[in-house]
């Protein structure tokens, strides 16, 4: 989530990622919410839940590809990923316990007897006890792999050819192994559904193709009647594409449950959604909320569970809703800003009392630079949510 906002060498942070990852914390927001209202034939609900779910996703992946650097000691990277990644994982998952515990009493059985299926899920990579953290999880694997093989791919004349194959690879491959992964039985089937690997196969596509992209959205940020051209295109390229996809099993592309529908369908409104995105904050101004929402993503995509849990269906039953695009938008806004207004003070005192539970660090600035390999580290910057 929180992975680097500064690029490798800069010496300010960039204002247009820490936005566009703003966006993309809102939309995860108003995207769970939709989905609460989503599972019953609200039309409307199931079409905003498409066009989000399309992309916002595919984003914090691309955006964290752009600080993407090799590093000669892979172990000790490692293990500072599992701590920035997996340690809030465990951390959000216990905060989420005393909630299902109560639901637990509310329906008279006693939650430690699915103590033992919550410890094996959690052991093969699943945070059952609160799912937006998915992410996390499908991030270590997916920066594992990139530490891995990216360094490794050939040194032709035209590099970013090569990596630019090696992503498509990636998409198409991993969505096909989500797809038939189960038909092809065996150790396969069994290997590739744990620890959202073959989820992680087709988050590294994105994620390289960020790395590709970050000399040209360098540019691009330079440029702002480029980056409208860019916002424009690819917008309403999204519009144009995001209903053509059908998920075999879903109504909407849900990345956590490994469906995606038609890979180069998928793939296409997913870049165009994520440019989109990109070139939108690269025109917006600054500000000191956006800044704010960008540099704390990790804390308020694990805070986020709390409502994907717990309120958003409890609100969806007992809230009756218009199936007109304006009711849903106007309800999903109104949610979305008083959950987020919600979780600022829990994540004050979160980054003030337990900044290491929250991927973030207190070693010093020196000592962060050192292990990361950037400025702020990766505590300070990837990308996060559901």
């Amino acid at each position: 989530m929180d992975s680097g906002f500064v690029l490798q060498g800069a010496s300010r942070r960039l204002p247009w990622v820490d936005t566009a990852k703003a966006v993309g914390i809102v939309l995860m927001f108003y995207g769970h919410v939709v989905q609460s209202r989503a599972g019953g034939d609200n039309a409307s609900a199931i079409d905003q839940l498409r066009l989000i779910y399309a992309f916002h996703m595919p984003l914090f992946f691309v955006l964290a590809g752009l600080f993407f650097h090799p590093v000669a000691a892979l172990l000790p990277r490692l293990r500072t990923l599992a701590r920035l990644r997996l340690v809030p994982v465990l951390f959000f998952g216990l905060l989420l316990l005393p909630l299902w515990s109560l639901s637990a009493v509310k329906h008279h059985f006693a939650w430690w007897y699915y103590a033992q299926p919550l410890g094996a899920a959690y052991l093969r990579g699943m945070p059952e006890l609160n799912w937006v953290t998915w992410f996390l999880v499908c991030m270590f694997v997916c920066e594992a792999m990139a530490l891995v093989l990216l360094p490794r791919l050939p040194r032709l004349q035209q590099p970013a050819a090569a990596r630019l194959a090696f992503a498509a690879a990636c998409i198409v491959g991993g969505v096909f192994l989500c797809n038939h992964g189960d038909a092809l039985g065996g150790w396969v089937a069994q290997v590739s559904r744990i620890w959202f690997l073959r989820e992680a196969i087709v988050a590294l596509g994105f994620y390289t193709i960020g790395q590709v992209l970050r000399p040209f959205l360098q540019q691009l940020a330079t440029h702002r009647g480029m980056a409208l051209l860019v916002t424009l295109a690819c917008g309403s390229a999204l519009l144009a594409t995001y209903r053509l996809n059908h998920p075999h099993d879903a109504r909407a592309v849900m990345m956590a449950a490994a469906q995606h529908g038609d890979a180069l369908g998928f793939a296409f409104s997913a870049l165009a959604g994520t440019l989109a995105v990109i070139g939108l904050a690269m025109l917006l101004p600054a500000t000191r909320a956006a800044a704010w929402i960008g540099r704390n993503s990790l804390p308020l995509m694990g805070l986020n569970g709390v409502f994907f849990h717990f309120f958003n269906p409890k609100l969806a039953e007992s809230i009756p809703l218009a199936d007109t695009p304006l009711a849903v938008t106007a309800y999903a806004a109104a949610i979305s800003a008083a959950s987020l207004v919600a979780c600022v003070p829990l994540v004050a005192l979160l980054n003030r009392f337990a900044p290491q539970f929250i991927g973030k660090s207190r070693l010093p600035a020196a000592v962060a630079t050192a292990e990361t390999g950037t400025e702020t580290g990766p505590a300070e910057g990837a990308s996060p949510a559901a």
